[in-house]
């Protein structure tokens, strides 16, 4: 089991890497902001200007990339454990409620080398909303560098910033127990220890609302252990809290409206979300849309790979913006020919103006007014902007039709394009959607914990109906897939059509009417009692047999 001692190298090797990368890191976003100028050092009050390409870059990415209704579909376990309907339904629900965390995810991860999503346990009534998701920075997850996959790692850790109070809270600590620091952006904070070593407040801060303490949750996946560690409790030297705290049970509201006092319980025989086998599992889900070939681990950023390129691009558009700045309408007159009054007048350009020049009847007025030469600005400058951009372009492997291009391309290539299996678009949709499988995965896990023992009824359509929900449903090794084209109403709407197409052909090749009703009910969600076969009509006095002649 890692010691107090342990985690503190883990966390100033972290430290260290991602303080080494900070400019990095900050240049990134401050192109992707249009901020590239921004502290940089240069005073010599020049007006410059910026192009926002990898703003534009990166938003071209996450239009292909977004999921417009993330779903998965789940297949049964080979040892036919849990339910995978009611598993699929409670997924499913889950996943549209963090679509703007995922978008989040992803426009990290093409900004910075990589992102997070972590999913953690919190208060609700509703034991189905007692997960929360968010989209971390890469700073903020601890990883083992050394292992050459994600499930492989020694150790998982998230490093962040808490208030003061909360933690006293969260793990039962008297607030004096504490050192507190200011809050600050690691991003845009230059002062290493205001975020990576304790700071004692002193008068800086003068409420509790000022006060915070740095957390590190670290995963212990060796021997199975959930640690929190803080450099700002007992000087680092102790672990502030092990295990995890969470709410289970259903809770129902009472007749007064009010909610009865929620159950706790403090999970301490290792990390509480495992899978049906017993492998624990991380509540982390990563997200790489490129890696490092030496440190998988470490990603590598989309914005990164073309920064050069970004860079030029701002110093191209600031000098042919300048250029034209000095293209101004201005004349050398000769000493002596315009008084002060007739200048001014010049400078205004009335309509209509007569303005008096000092010179002799008869003598001409060439010579005594030339306009300033002004050097065009080179063609090549334009040749080299076209290049650069280009460079981009060949950098992002995009189709042409993600940046609005029209092809010429045959109904094939454009079947093979929306499959994601001709672009880079396809490898990073791949990426994205074993993302949203994984907090599919982690979601149900998470659940089947917080409901403890007791069970919640769910209304889930045909053919499950009404059920209910208890942690066997979510138990087993279920397979993820994610079908976020196949959750819209116009998909749907289409499923509808061609099996209504394929129905009287069903018929005819001999398919059993009572399967295909039922199928019709499910498909089109029509209330179940239609599926059932209705009763044989008994023949009546009126209406004799008809007899069967002999042979």
């Amino acid at each position: 089991m890692l010691q107090p001692k342990d985690i503190q190298t883990i966390v100033d090797a972290h430290d260290d890497y991602w303080d080494g990368r900070r400019a990095d890191l900050r240049t990134m976003k401050r192109l992707y902001m249009t901020r590239f100028w921004q502290d940089n050092g240069v005073a010599d009050n020049v007006l410059r200007t910026e192009v926002p390409k990898a703003y534009a870059v990166v938003e071209s990415y996450l239009g292909s990339l977004y999921a417009k209704n993330p779903a998965v579909r789940v297949e049964p376990d080979l040892r036919d454990r849990g339910t995978p309907e009611v598993a699929q339904a409670t997924a499913n629900q889950f996943l549209l409620a963090i679509r703007n965390q995922l978008e989040d995810a992803t426009r990290l991860a093409l900004i910075y080398p990589c992102a997070y999503l972590k999913l953690a346990p919190v208060e609700s009534v509703d034991p189905l909303k007692r997960v929360s998701c968010a989209a971390l920075p890469p700073w903020e997850v601890i990883v083992d560098a050394t292992a050459t996959s994600w499930e492989v790692q020694r150790w998982v850790g998230h490093v962040h910033l808490m208030p003061l109070a909360e933690a006293a809270t969260r793990y039962s600590k008297a607030p004096e127990a504490f050192t507190g620091r200011v809050y600050t952006d690691w991003l845009d904070d230059t002062s290493r220890a205001m975020v990576g070593r304790p700071v004692a407040l002193g008068d800086v801060a003068s409420n509790d609302v000022d006060k915070w303490v740095r957390i590190v949750e670290v995963y212990d996946l060796r021997d199975d252990k959930l640690l929190v560690w803080s450099p700002d409790f007992d000087a680092g030297k102790s672990f502030l809290f092990e295990g995890v705290t969470v709410q289970i049970g259903a809770l129902e509201e009472t007749v007064d409206g009010q909610a009865p006092e929620a159950e706790f319980q403090h999970e301490t025989t290792g990390i509480p979300y495992k899978t049906a086998n017993g492998r624990p599992i991380v509540p982390i889900v990563p997200v790489y849309f490129a890696r490092d070939p030496d440190k998988p681990l470490r990603g590598y950023s989309l914005v990164e790979r073309s920064r050069d390129q970004f860079r030029e691009l701002n110093l191209i558009r600031t000098y042919q913006a300048q250029g034209v700045r000095r293209m101004a309408r201005q004349w050398m007159v000769r000493a002596g020919f315009l008084s002060e009054d007739a200048a001014a007048k010049i400078s205004q350009g009335l309509d209509g103006e007569f303005i008096e020049v000092d010179t002799q009847p008869g003598q001409p007025l060439e010579g005594n007014m030339v306009p300033v030469p002004t050097a065009p600005i080179p063609g090549d400058i334009a040749a080299y902007a076209l290049t650069v951009d280009g460079d981009i372009r060949d950098a992002g492997l995009l189709a042409p039709f993600t940046r609005g291009e029209v092809t010429k391309s045959t109904a094939t290539e454009q079947n093979l394009l929306a499959a994601y299996t001709s672009s880079e678009i396809g490898r990073m949709a791949r990426i994205r959607d074993e993302a949203i499988t994984s907090v599919a995965r982690v979601y149900n896990i998470m659940l089947s914990v917080v409901l403890g023992n007791d069970a919640e009824p769910l209304a889930l359509p045909n053919p499950v109906g009404p059920t209910i929900l208890s942690a066997d449903d979510l138990t087993g090794d279920f397979g993820y897939w994610a079908v976020d084209a196949g959750t819209t109403p116009m998909s749907d709407l289409a499923k509808q059509q061609a099996f209504e197409r394929l129905t009287p052909l069903l018929l005819q090749v001999g398919a059993d009417p009572v399967r295909l009703l039922e199928e019709v009910v499910r498909v089109f969600q029509l209330p179940e009692t239609l599926a059932q076969p209705a009763p044989m009509a008994e023949p009546t006095a009126e209406q004799p047999t008809q007899e069967v002649p002999s042979a």
